[in-house]
């Protein structure tokens, strides 16, 4: 079983660009950067953040970014390019965020009402 590091992560972008029928030049003149910079990343080199999140942007209007980072992640699997599919785990993961949220506020909220109940019983 892999772990997705930078190395790995570079490795499926290849695959995946190649899968899509792209060459390094078409990739990086949709992200407005040089070949030498996509060659780096597949490669797994150092790439400046945003350059990275461009790439992972890029990818993932055709990939699922579960399938992306997943510990076994397969090019041959169908689900990898399905658009349902990817579309559904970038949904999944905003919804992640918003529950986060909601539940951070609700948990405020609540702190908030133990303490002015406290201060309401401390009057009495």
């Amino acid at each position: 079983m892999k772990t997705v590091d930078m190395k790995e992560l570079g490795r499926r972008f290849k695959l995946i660009r190649q899968h899509l029928g792209l060459t390094q030049t078409e990739v990086a003149n949709q992200l407005g950067t040089s070949q030498l910079m996509i060659y780096r990343t597949e490669k797994g080199e150092s790439i400046l953040s945003p350059l990275l999140l461009s790439t992972i942007l890029f990818y993932s209007k055709s990939v699922s970014l579960e399938a992306l980072f997943s510990k076994n992640f397969d090019i041959e699997d169908e689900k990898v390019f399905d658009k349902n599919y990817a579309l559904n785990s970038i949904v999944k993961a905003k919804l992640g965020i918003l529950r986060d949220d909601i539940l951070a506020k609700l948990h405020g909220v609540e702190d908030d009402f133990k303490k002015d109940l406290d201060s309401a019983i401390e009057l009495l």
